[in-house]
């Protein structure tokens, strides 16, 4: 792949290099041997890029569930675009399936709903990434059929519960909605004009895209990749001078939402920022105030691992420099 990466290390900036440095020491300490890629930009300039075991600038790695905030920012791209009218819209709209009555509260679940999980259908998750009814509906021919047999547990937009089933009809709604691909939405709006390259997303029998799987090498991104999709995010939705996606939409998808607030339109939010993150260490936090956006990576195992204590670091070496 092309190595367009315009942003380079400044000589000028008022950053301390010996306490950066330090942040790889720091990972040697805790002995965190999963991690592949640290990636630091400060005001659109790379300020720390350390790569571990065999990685390197090329490397791609699975980008896990990263992929749902970017399926945030499809939306937000189909929503500018009058590809979807309203956020506040009923799904079966578009996916004809919820329309036929198999649940009482199919009718009131909104793309909103999708966006903050909040669909209420039912979810359980299994034990250490490993979910049954995940494997079940990867062996049936129609997907959203099988999602529209599933009991609708809690109100549409009532509780929030972090699941795979609203990211599923999101991405199938939006290739209803387009009569594209989710994946080809993604690649012709955000990819390109990022300079991001992607291989096309799995497909399922019924035709929704997804990368929620393991294996699925077509998703993976490098970390300057996800350094370019954090700088989109910390500019408010304009990539050199292009804009992507709208201001407004990404305000209110990395806000609090009123069920978590910890969680946006499939962005997790702090006091400090938000982030897109991914299972086993997949990170990318976005931090205004300090107009910096770090990019983590790592190998996933069969047990979660997130890394926030990095993050501390990093942030704390950039405020005290």
């Amino acid at each position: 792949m092309s190595d367009e990466w315009q942003f380079s290390k400044p000589e000028d900036e008022n950053m301390n290099s010996e306490i950066l440095g330090n942040i790889d020491n720091y990972l040697k300490q805790k002995r965190y041997r999963l991690v592949n890629s640290i990636l630091v930009i400060k005001n659109e300039k790379i300020v720390f890029e350390k790569y571990y075991k065999k990685f390197n600038k090329h490397s791609r790695n699975n980008i896990k569930s990263i992929w749902k905030s970017i399926l945030s920012i499809v939306t937000g791209i189909c929503l500018d675009q009058g590809v979807i009218k309203s956020l506040d819209e009923p799904i079966y709209k578009y996916l004809e399936e919820f329309s036929h009555n198999n649940h009482i509260y199919h009718k009131a679940i909104t793309i909103r709903n999708l966006l903050t999980m909040t669909s209420g259908i039912y979810w359980n998750n299994g034990i250490h990434y490993n979910c049954p009814m995940m494997t079940q509906m990867m062996k049936e021919d129609n997907w959203l059929e099988y999602l529209s047999d599933i009991a609708v547990k809690d109100f549409p937009g009532s509780k929030f519960t972090y699941k795979e089933w609203d990211v599923i009809l999101l991405s199938a709604l939006i290739n209803r909605a387009s009569g594209r691909t989710t994946y080809e939405i993604c690649n012709k709006f955000l990819y390109k004009p990022l300079n991001i390259k992607s291989g096309d997303w799995s497909l399922s029998p019924d035709n929704v895209s997804y990368t929620i799987m393991e294996g699925e090498e077509n998703s993976d991104l490098s970390a300057r990749d996800l350094g370019k999709i954090g700088i989109l995010l910390l500019n408010n939705g304009i990539y050199k001078d292009n804009r992507i996606v709208s201001e407004e939409y990404l305000r209110q998808a990395t806000k609090s939402s009123p069920k978590n607030l910890e969680y946006g339109y499939l962005f997790w939010v702090s006091n400090m920022g938000y982030s897109c993150r991914g299972f086993g260490g997949q990170e990318i936090n976005i931090y205004p105030e300090h107009k910096t956006i770090t990019v983590i990576q790592a190998t996933p195992t069969p047990l979660s691992k997130e890394y926030s204590d990095i993050n501390e670091e990093i942030i704390k070496s950039i405020t005290c420099s």
